[in-house]
């Protein structure tokens, strides 16, 4: 059984959108954190 030509290009929209939307927050943890430690004027 051959595949179908939708089978062939299907783009799993599903996975790109959490796999952004889990990227999207960590980077506004990290991004939060971040500025906490500005503010308390950690120097690393």
């Amino acid at each position: 059984m051959a595949p179908s030509s939708e089978q062939e290009h299907f783009k799993p929209v599903g996975t790109v959108f959490i796999l952004a939307a889990f990227v999207l927050t960590i980077i506004l943890l990290w991004g939060s954190v971040y500025l906490i430690l500005l503010s308390r004027g950690a120097t690393g």
